[in-house]
């Protein structure tokens, strides 16, 4: 089965751009231990500090659906709902 790899982009409101990176980073630790969880990386955008990108990759959905049941990340998309300038961008794709 291919694996399911996420691209999900961010954009913080003004003035809010360390909060976004500090929301995100501490997501990585409790994600990457998840079972299914085979990447976890975050970017930034090289000339916009106020734009990040996520980047996860998931054995499959039934990993990805335990996921979004998580503590963590419950926790994450409150916070980011008053860090984020707009909502985020999520894409998926299966792997090749």
């Amino acid at each position: 089965m291919p694996s399911l790899t996420l691209n999900v982009r961010f954009t913080a409101k003004p003035g809010r751009e360390a909060e976004l990176r500090e929301v995100l980073l501490g997501m990585i630790e409790p994600t990457v231990a998840e079972e299914g969880c085979l990447g976890y990386e975050l970017y930034l955008h090289p000339t916009d500090p106020s734009r990040v990108v996520l980047l996860e990759e998931w054995v499959d959905a039934d990993a990805l659906a335990a996921h979004f049941e998580t503590a963590h990340l419950k926790h994450c998309a409150a916070a980011l709902d008053d860090i984020l300038f707009e909502p985020f961008q999520l894409r998926r794709f299966n792997e090749i």
